[in-house]
């Protein structure tokens, strides 16, 4: 007997965070059949200790090697049972209503292939690549001079981010982010797996591209995810070769067709000089780190007397004010005595839809910190261009 859903979270050297999303993912399954599988791609933390320790009722698969982010997806894709499969990144937290309104959705739009949904980062800001367009080389253009920034709601200049759309509202496009994407498993007999010539960036364009041959790929925002997204994405030398060099591959794969050879020594070429300026411009751009040590100078901590005791006798959170609620926090206090606070969540305390919303409502406004379930550590992530600073208790 298949499942409603498969969710399947391929990682790679990222236990904290990983924690947490599984922690996520087990208060949204709730009593829906759902079955849980992540594939490690030869991490060399915890991780793989962690979920057995921890989650017993995941199905975990061990690579003794990297083999990439799509072959890792398609390693779970062959054995997963459910209705809908969902790939989810493991620096994700969703909220509790998650898996039933997805499904719910599925319901109600029987033309609906892909469906993804909206993003925040760890500041409460909104994701612009939630939802996106197909990209081609005018949007390569576009954004390597600054135009698609300069234009965020233009149908021109930011197309590739479809930001004549509104975030808060549903629609039918073109990519959905590989973050959170869910379709539906019969679909693949029609159209295969994830790609595997994409090691890692790229596969998602791909695969929704291929998914819209069978149906319409929706932007579902009345589900709305934390992704941290900083510390998965580290903007090295090798995430250049690989996000550009995956635009490549698309557009040889399904465009150059349409091209003659001229056109495409053109493209390549454009391509290739992208990703060489931006090797260079590594010198003078350096990946931005949370700073060691406490974040910020006072705290309001929504959790537990214990999670309480735990901050407070862990040294460095000595300025904590415990509320039972995020009702009880004042939101009115200035913006310059909102950045000297630090909100920590106890993850396993509250609900992690208010969680959501309430940073929704307060974007960019204080830092935030996760506590785990088990009051293990503290996570807290600066926004999408910064790692997360972890403090272990």
């Amino acid at each position: 007997m298949g499942k409603e859903l498969s969710v399947i979270i391929v990682n790679y050297n990222v236990s904290a965070f990983l924690k947490l999303c599984l922690f996520s993912v087990r208060k949204a399954s709730g009593s829906l059949d759902v079955e849980v599988f992540v594939v490690d791609n030869a991490s060399e933390d915890d991780s793989v200790e962690m979920v057995k320790r921890e989650f017993p009722e995941v199905q975990l698969i061990g690579n003794k090697e990297n083999v990439g982010f799509s072959k890792a997806n398609n390693q779970a894709i062959d054995l997963a049972t459910g209705r809908i499969i969902l790939i989810l990144n493991p620096d994700t937290i969703i909220p509790e209503y998650t898996f039933t309104r997805l499904l719910k959705f599925y319901d109600e739009h029987p033309d609906a292939s892909g469906v993804g949904i909206k993003m925040i980062d760890g500041t409460g800001r909104y994701l612009p690549e939630s939802k996106r367009g197909l990209p081609s080389t005018r949007d390569f253009i576009y954004r390597f001079s600054g135009l698609s920034t300069l234009f965020p709601r233009s149908k021109i200049f930011s197309r590739y981010y479809a930001g004549h759309l509104s975030p808060d509202k549903t629609w039918v496009v073109q990519v959905l982010a590989g973050a959170f994407i869910a379709f539906p498993s019969k679909i693949t007999d029609k159209i295969g797996a994830l790609d595997e010539d994409f090691f890692m960036y790229g596969e998602d364009i791909d695969f929704s591209y291929r998914l819209s041959f069978e149906g319409n790929n929706y932007y579902y925002p009345e589900i709305t995810i934390i992704h941290f997204k900083g510390e998965s994405t580290v903007r090295d030398k090798d995430y250049i070769n690989r996000f550009y060099g995956a635009m490549l591959i698309f557009t040889k794969k399904h465009f150059f067709t349409k091209y003659n050879r001229v056109q495409k020594r053109m493209i390549s070429f454009f391509i290739k000089l992208i990703i060489n300026f931006l090797k260079f411009t590594l010198i003078f751009h350096k990946k931005k780190k949370t700073e060691e040590g406490v974040p910020s100078d006072s705290f309001i901590y929504v959790g537990s007397e214990k999670g309480y005791d735990i901050l407070h006798n862990a040294g460095g959170y000595k300025n904590i004010l415990r509320v039972n609620s995020f009702d009880e926090i004042d939101t009115s206090i200035t913006k310059k005595e909102k950045v000297g606070t630090g909100i920590i969540v106890d993850t396993g305390y509250v609900r992690l839809s208010k969680l959501v919303e309430f940073m929704k409502d307060n974007s960019d406004e204080f830092v935030y910190s996760f506590m785990s379930y088990d009051h293990s550590f503290c996570l807290t992530s600066a926004g999408a261009d910064s790692t997360g600073q972890i403090r272990y208790f």
